[in-house]
């Protein structure tokens, strides 16, 4: 796995190695902190992308009415 260097001056990264974080631990964790929020986002994308498409599949099949 390739090692991303992000903000190593970020309180949150100094905390971490603070708690006894190693430098490396550290750097994950504010990876995956930054990016969670991305994924969630990606997630509800999609829920909302299947149900649109069902909609237009109720409605092409004369299941719903617009």
């Amino acid at each position: 796995m390739q090692e991303h260097f992000y903000a190593t001056e970020d309180k949150d990264f100094q905390r971490l190695l603070s708690l006894g974080f190693s430098d490396i631990e550290a750097t994950r964790l504010a990876h995956m902190k930054s990016h969670v929020n991305d994924q969630i986002e990606y997630r509800e994308m999609l829920e909302e992308s299947r149900r649109l498409k069902f909609m237009r599949w109720l409605i092409e099949h004369d299941r719903i009415s617009r």
